[in-house]
């Protein structure tokens, strides 16, 4: 996962403010609920926070925002070792477009491998 960071461009990795990025084994149940994603293994990652284009001059003194790659899902999702550091990069990389503020929709419409 630190690879997914360390290989991003210099103008997004020195734009990442207040940001945590950690591993889980699984989705929370809650998180599961308000997604309305049916069982864990179908939620790869999760980006929670407010994105930064949404910040505005307040936006001080909050708990850091937090993307969140969940181990199973993703080990379960790929047949060899080999595939999955660039799935986990993929997914990095996805949520961290939510950081940035963008939606799926527009990952999509920009480059197709950011979902």
């Amino acid at each position: 996962m630190l690879v997914a960071l360390v290989t991003l461009p210099d103008q997004f990795r020195t734009a990442l403010k207040n940001i945590d990025v950690v591993v889980e084994d699984f989705p929370p149940m809650d998180v599961l609920k308000r997604t309305g994603v049916v069982n864990g293994y179908g939620l790869l990652g999760l980006y929670q926070g407010v994105p930064l284009r949404d910040r505005g001059p307040h936006y001080s003194g909050t708990l850091p925002d937090k993307i969140s790659v969940f181990k199973v899902p993703l080990e379960s999702s790929v047949d060899t070792v080999d595939e999955l550091m660039p799935l986990v990069q993929h997914v990095v990389l996805h949520e961290l477009g939510h950081y940035f503020g963008l939606s799926d929709e527009e990952m999509r419409e920009s480059r197709g491998d950011l979902h």
